[in-house]
């Protein structure tokens, strides 16, 4: 295949880290899928996967090492489209090999795609699948696509660096709140080559009823009951420290960015619960006000530029690469300890009206070294999975029954452990 766009590029901010703190706990792989009404062709998605990679060339890219920084290089190569067989979110950056940093599986009427973080966010990585399925429905049923869209981005502005592009020197003032140990989860874990997947889907409509009683968004209202669950499980020694979700923020929704690279930032909101166990309406309000003061424009713009301003500075430049993998590895460790769970909201999947007849929703899963919940949503199906690496489910469980305290209706979809020998 003919490499569109630079040879060349080298990884974003938050990219930076992803290599380096790849390890026996944590893949750094996350996926994304959708689930058709019928069977899946391979003949036709295979098809369909090389048709898209013209399109967004930079999933064709692999990952290479030089003496002082990371760089992505075109390859050339199609993602190989194969019958699912392995755990969801295995390995699939492997230091001193060169391939593909995305693969593309598909399992009955499910089309998979997987993606090692460096490469691209939830947000890039939901655009390249939507363009498979869409190719995929249109030669599987011929269905024209009689919506007007938005002209594609050029392939510059699919591989902007965009932390580059709006970072500012000048000095902003941040609201400054201290950064805490959190309350951890200390429970057994499953071992290394193993994971805990737990799937459900609520409805949209009935979701909403619930978050515009409480007067708050729906990510605010899933971070308060995750918080509850958390406590839930809580001594009362333990409740000394918080308990801390990171939230991955899209940054896409301040800038207007049309990259498919990573370009994303995060908050971290905490709740620090006492002897008194409060109802999740006021947790939700504690959430929703942390939400109002670090989501402004001016905070978000100051912690992103806080992030490029270390990247930036020009001493990093002849510090071999071994010597930034150490450093970045050891505070990624250090600031895990600061979050107790991570809670990702990728948001609705908009495709034009004519291809929903085909398609059941979609799904997300995230590796992790400890407790992750992702969301998505494909019109009235709000998806949710929890990925745990512990092989106690209480918070899970938690979970799911203060939803059917609060009167929203959900489905589990599986609960099950899934192995894998690495």
């Amino acid at each position: 295949m003919k490499v569109k766009g630079l040879k060349r590029r080298k990884l974003d901010n938050v990219a930076l880290a992803f290599p380096a703190a790849t390890g026996k706990r944590d893949s750094r792989v996350f996926r994304i899928y959708c689930l058709l009404k019928e069977n899946v062709d391979k003949r036709a998605l295979q098809e369909s996967v090389t048709e898209a990679l013209n399109k967004y060339p930079l999933f064709g890219s692999v990952l290479k090492r030089g003496n002082f920084w990371y760089y992505f290089e075109k390859s050339g190569m199609v993602p190989e489209v194969k019958e699912e067989e392995r755990i969801p979110c295995g390995y699939m950056y492997e230091k001193g090999r060169e391939k593909l940093l995305c693969s593309v599986t598909y399992g009955k009427k499910r089309i998979n795609l997987e993606i090692f973080h460096a490469l691209t966010d939830g947000t890039g990585a939901i655009e390249f699948l939507s363009e498979i399925v869409k190719i995929y429905l249109e030669k599987a049923h011929g269905v024209e696509n009689r919506t007007s869209e938005n002209k594609a981005a050029s392939i510059s502005e699919q591989e902007e660096d965009s932390f580059s592009r709006y970072y500012s020197r000048e000095k902003q003032e941040k609201k400054k709140r201290r950064s805490r140990p959190a309350f951890l989860i200390r429970s057994k874990r499953v071992s290394q080559s193993e994971i805990r997947i737990t799937e459900s889907t609520v409805s949209v409509e009935k979701l909403l009823k619930r978050t515009r009683e409480l007067n708050i968004s729906i990510t605010v209202y899933i971070t308060a009951i995750l918080m509850k669950a958390v406590e839930l499980t809580m001594s009362r020694k333990e409740k000394k420290k918080p308990v801390t979700v990171m939230i991955p923020v899209n940054l896409r929704k301040y800038y207007p960015s049309k990259s498919m690279s990573n370009f994303f930032g995060w908050m971290e909101t905490e709740y620090q619960f006492g002897d008194a166990s409060p109802e999740t309406e006021e947790i939700a309000a504690h959430v929703k006000k942390r939400f109002e003061e670090d989501l402004k424009p001016a905070q978000v713009a100051a912690r992103m530029n806080s992030y490029i301003r270390i990247e930036k500075n020009p001493l990093l430049k002849f510090i071999p690469l071994g010597i930034k993998d150490l450093f970045l590895k050891i505070g990624t460790e250090i600031g895990g300890r600061n979050v107790t769970a991570v809670f990702s909201n990728m948001s609705a999947v908009v495709l034009p009206e004519e291809y929903g007849n085909y398609i059941e929703r979609f799904g997300a899963i995230a590796s992790t070294d400890k407790l992750q919940l992702c969301a998505c949503s494909y019109r009235d199906v709000f998806y949710l999975s929890f990925s745990s690496k512990y092989v106690n489910s209480e918070i899970q469980n938690n979970f799911y029954s203060l939803m059917k305290k609060e009167g929203v209706e959900f489905d589990i979809l599986k609960d099950k452990d899934i192995k894998e020998k690495l």
